[in-house]
């Protein structure tokens, strides 16, 4: 196995979605420090370890349903590259070193999370996902484990209204990632939802991303200036709405490669983070 097929393997570019860890820290610029963000840049690396064990046996579990997929086919389990022996040894390396890592470093509120995303992840390629609705949750849980690992590292305490925008938002993107199932597969796929359902579903968690924005800026004002809140809202929105298009009129479908490919989402997040950083030190 050559170093293309391994990184293909562990699915290094999904390591984008586990960046939520650092969320937590970003936020409360008093807690920024080179200890602090190397201690969440170490659980950083040993969950993305967790999270390619998962996404191996995800790929196992998934492998003839891969093969009939336009793309996935060519993931290195679907194409044959890796044996599924082969890959099941894998993940249960990465998957030890990650756990014996968190239980023996880590506090225990820490190995726990990381623990329960492990059953979670697993019971979801297993059985999970095959339910309609609770499939989406599922993954959803496992933001929600991500985002907390970063707030008990930090010793930083989340606000309702951050959990509650993350589920909205992962709820969209992973609605959007849906309708894949009517134009992603070779053959005949069977989905548990309707393309009608998943429209109109994207559609309204889109216009609750924005809401529920709207809402924060409304009843709290945490920034030295409102204008950063409007600001970062009409950044927001944008990338969602960009976001949306190309979901439904270039029929892409998964989060990581849009991002990646598109450079305007890629600017406007680059954007929205330093209209964030000039918030906090009231540069407006």
């Amino acid at each position: 196995m050559n170093l293309k097929v391994f990184f293909d393997l562990i699915r290094y570019k999904s390591y984008l979605k586990n960046l939520i860890i650092f969320l937590p820290l970003f936020l409360t610029y008093s807690s920024w420090s080179v200890l602090n963000f190397t201690e969440l840049f170490t659980i950083f690396l040993f969950f993305c370890f967790l999270t390619s064990s998962i996404y191996i046996i995800n790929d196992v579990f998934d492998v003839d349903l891969d093969k009939k997929h336009k793309k996935k086919k060519y993931r290195p389990i679907a194409s044959d590259k890796v044996s599924t022996g082969t890959a099941i040894k894998i993940s249960l390396i990465l998957c030890v070193i990650s756990l014996t890592y968190f239980f023996i470093f880590s506090n225990n509120f820490i190995f726990y999370l990381a623990l329960s995303y492990l059953i979670t992840n697993f019971s979801y390629s297993y059985f999970l996902k095959k339910i309609k609705y609770v499939d989406l949750l599922t993954i959803v849980f496992g933001f929600i484990i991500r985002i907390y690992i970063g707030s008990f590292a930090s010793d930083i305490v989340l606000s309702n209204f951050l959990i509650f925008q993350i589920v909205l938002f992962v709820l969209f993107v992973l609605i959007c990632k849906r309708r894949e199932y009517f134009f992603s597969f070779e053959k005949n796929v069977s989905s548990k939802y309707s393309i009608i359902e998943l429209n109109f579903l994207s559609k309204l968690f889109l216009i609750l991303n924005i809401l529920n924005y709207l809402f924060y800026i409304f009843n709290y004002k945490i920034f030295i200036n409102s204008l950063v809140l409007f600001i970062s809202l009409l950044i927001y929105s944008t990338l969602l709405l960009r976001y949306f298009v190309i979901n439904f009129k270039n029929k892409e479908f998964d989060p990581i490669t849009i991002y990646l490919r598109d450079k305007y989402l890629i600017l406007l997040s680059v954007v929205y983070i330093i209209n964030f950083i000039f918030g906090f030190y009231g540069f407006y």
